[in-house]
């Protein structure tokens, strides 16, 4: 639900040519971008393991997007005409330089670590791109690191809102209460880099 969302607002201000997905996990985002911005090529940046299980899923759904994937094994790649790009998240610099209109985050920032987020900020800007991302207020690691929303390097950008996110406090579940709250406050912002 949170995926439909998102880009029922996102079209409110953007037509973007190339997406990049940073984190998706399960193709939520990868497939609402290809169903709302079909004629755009698509990266998503992930961690390996999650790839495998993403293009699992992929090419046992009856959907064209299947038949124009590519996996980037090398930061050196060429683009070419295939749809979707899959970019292990240990070459992520592949994407420096690509001209990508757009960067969607949700709910994987709070998941790295400061220098990883810098990392991606660096992609984001050298890009001059728009970035849509929504992860909680502050979430505390497991090694003790706590990642806050407001202190991710956002430098100098122009902000098209930063706010609370109020369709993606709570989740659905299959146990009683079917509704949940997730753990602490989650927030979103739209951005401009240049």
């Amino acid at each position: 639900m949170r995926h439909i969302l998102t880009f029922e607002l996102l079209k409110k201000y953007i037509d973007p040519k190339r997406i990049c997905i940073i984190g998706d996990g399960g193709l939520n985002a990868v497939l609402g971008a290809h169903l709302n911005f079909p004629g755009a090529k698509i990266f998503s940046v992930n961690l390996s393991e999650s790839h495998i299980h993403e293009y699992l899923i992929l090419k046992n759904l009856n959907y064209d997007l299947k038949n124009s994937v590519k996996l980037i094994d090398n930061i050196n790649e060429n683009l070419d005409n295939n749809s979707l790009y899959l970019v292990p998240s240990n070459l992520k610099n592949f994407l420096l330089n690509k001209k990508i209109d757009l960067f969607i985050n949700i709910a994987s920032f709070q998941e790295m670590s400061v220098d990883e987020i810098e990392a991606y900020f660096d992609i984001i800007k050298n890009n001059k791109s728009y970035l849509y991302t929504c992860n909680r207020e502050l979430k505390i690691l497991p090694n003790g690191d706590q990642i806050y929303f407001e202190k991710y390097p956002w430098g100098d950008c122009k902000y098209l809102f930063i706010e609370n996110c109020n369709f993606h406090q709570k989740y659905y579940s299959l146990k009683f209460p079917f509704i949940k709250k997730y753990d602490g406050n989650h927030k979103h912002a739209f951005a401009k880099f240049d």
